[in-house]
């Protein structure tokens, strides 16, 4: 073979190897193509799906298990959890798909009984493609349902707010509708924080709150009384501790709860609180300069002011001073001491204490305090030993724990408060020490009313009250009465004010048919300041202590203790 043949063979050899390689790289992208194309189409399916999708969950009018839920936490003061939202599956069933309706009847009341036939029926007979039969079903009988295999079931999630403590604290976390909107409590006054998925922390103890609902639950069945009220505050701060309003109810089954029982009476029912009241009368006496620690008043007859007479469940036949008042809580030796600065002071320091507004607190179930403004003289009197001015019992703990913290205004909250935090002076330091001594002697005095309240190492003060209740007819009931304790302890240097309210206690053999304060109330405060104190890491005192009585006026206290509680 010739040089140039073998030349002209070897270029021909190069190029088909160059076609046959060009030919089947054009065959690979070819038959990738296809692929490609449908690789891209699948991405783009998936995405036009998952937007499609989030429109879908995005939109009001679909059903609430679509909704991803975020709905914020409520914590106690030490993290303990009062209220969440967890996730559950609801039995709903789209009637169009149903073959054999009886046999499905069959097999949905063989797994839950509690459906109703009729009603049951009715659904599926209707031409609607989603309806739910319940709202909740447990893991076991998603289980039965899947073994049952019927058509037309859909098992699908919802958001479900859970209240692990269930009765407790429930007036105040209050509740949410089916939509997990907050309609009650701290649900809808922090709704829109809630909805964003923040967390909120109120100032109420688990362990105080449970132990104060427990003892004054026991003391309303001892006297068979239709309910009651109790707070622990904070005396310094007002941060609410422990709050609770009897009867209660259990905060899951918010929707289904009689109204009765979804009332607060500790925030939202007024009450005159009787003799209570005569603490802040004292204090304004002191406050106005118009009367001195040496005045006295004559209580040895009924008060005769306009069309009333004014009269002592135990009338004493002698002159009082102020303290003597308190501590025999004179209503007779009250009435004069409040004609002495009249009815304008009086409406004055009432305005000032906030007795006359509702409370700025942080639940919309808020009384409006009910005070009797004629300006007459007998309304005054009658306002300054509790009758003629309703008020919740929160009002109460604000102006007692005023009066014990050196005369600055303290304003109840819900929340952990603000050190910082200013408050305006309603009282003199100096009125304010008087206050404390006369408080004190109210329970510790052999003559006091409150002597059942005495916890031993704790100095304990405060003020009994008992009023006759408002009838339906307007009048007052002879019957019925409205008892309360308002206190504040340790009284040398007050941490905190306990108020507790009981409706309509009834007389006991054991209590000698007294249905009084100091019966029925005063023993409350005992139990509790025993209970609390080791939690709040008070102490107990004793008289060897240094500052057992440091900062107290020693007062003298005249007359014989004739078992009387007012």
């Amino acid at each position: 073979m010739k040089v140039k043949d073998f030349l002209n063979n070897d270029f021909s050899m190069k190029n088909n190897l160059k076609l046959r390689k060009i030919k089947l790289s054009i065959c690979g992208v070819l038959l990738t193509f296809p692929f490609l194309i449908i690789g891209y189409k699948t991405i783009t399916l998936a995405s036009i799906n998952k937007v499609s999708t989030t429109n879908i969950s995005s939109k009001k009018n679909q059903p609430s298990f679509f909704v991803k839920s975020n709905r914020g936490s409520i914590y106690d003061r030490n993290g303990e959890l009062l209220a969440t939202t967890i996730k559950v599956n609801s039995l709903n069933i789209n009637p169009q798909e149903i073959l054999n309706k009886n046999e499905t009847i069959r097999k949905l009341k063989k797994i839950f009984p509690q459906l109703n036939d009729e009603s049951l029926r009715k659904k599926l007979n209707t031409r609607k493609r989603h309806l739910n039969l319940l709202r909740e079903i447990s893991p076991n009988d998603h289980v039965l349902l899947l073994e049952q295999g019927i058509e037309g079931i859909k098992i699908e999630p919802r958001n479900k707010r859970v209240y692990p403590n269930n009765n407790l604290v429930s007036h105040i976390l209050g509740g949410t509708n089916i939509d997990g909107k907050g309609i009650a409590g701290i649900e809808k006054s922090f709704n829109k924080r809630l909805l964003n998925g923040k967390n909120v922390t109120v100032s109420i103890h688990n362990g105080i709150q449970y132990i104060t609902e427990k003892i004054l639950s026991e003391q309303i069945k001892k006297f068979e009384a239709e309910g009651g009220a109790g707070i622990v505050m904070n005396a310094k701060n007002g941060e609410i501790y422990a709050i609770t309003s009897l009867p209660d109810y259990n905060a899951n089954n918010y929707n289904s709860i009689f109204n009765q029982n979804l009332f607060n009476r500790a925030t939202k029912g007024i009450y005159e609180l009787g003799s209570t009241l005569k603490l802040i009368t004292a204090a304004v006496a002191f406050e106005s300069g118009r009367v001195n620690e040496s005045d006295v008043f004559d209580v040895s007859n009924p008060l005769r002011v306009s069309s009333r007479t004014i009269r002592d469940f135990h009338p004493l036949n002698y002159r009082l001073n102020i303290p003597e008042v308190i501590v025999h809580s004179s209503n007779i030796g009250s009435a004069k001491i409040a004609e002495k600065f009249g009815t304008s002071t009086q409406l004055k320091y009432l305005k000032s204490l906030g007795l006359m507004d509702k409370l700025n607190l942080e639940i919309p179930e808020l009384g409006t305090p009910q005070v009797r403004k004629d300006g007459k003289l007998l309304s005054t009197m009658t306002i300054s030993y509790g009758h003629g001015i309703a008020i919740t019992l929160g009002h109460l703990a604000s102006a007692t724990a005023t009066i014990v913290n050196d005369g600055i205004h303290v304003k109840p909250t819900l929340l952990i408060s603000n050190p910082n935090q200013l408050n305006d002076r309603i009282f003199s330091s100096e009125t304010s020490k008087k206050m404390k001594s006369i408080m004190r002697l109210v329970v510790s005095s052999k003559h006091g009313t409150a002597k059942k309240a005495q916890a031993t190492g704790y100095l304990v003060g405060g003020k009994t009250g008992t009023a006759e209740k408002i009838s339906q007819t307007g009048g007052y009931s002879k019957n019925q009465n409205i008892v309360a304790f308002t206190a504040a302890y340790p009284m040398n240097n007050p941490q905190f004010v306990i108020t507790i309210m009981i409706d309509n206690p009834k007389g006991q053999k054991f209590s000698f048919g007294y249905r009084t304060a100091g019966w029925v109330a005063a023993p409350v405060i005992k139990k509790l300041v025993t209970r609390i104190s080791p939690i709040l890491n008070i102490k107990p005192q004793t008289k060897l202590s240094s500052d057992f009585s440091k900062g107290l006026i020693k007062y003298k206290i005249r007359g014989k203790n004739k078992g009387a509680n007012l």
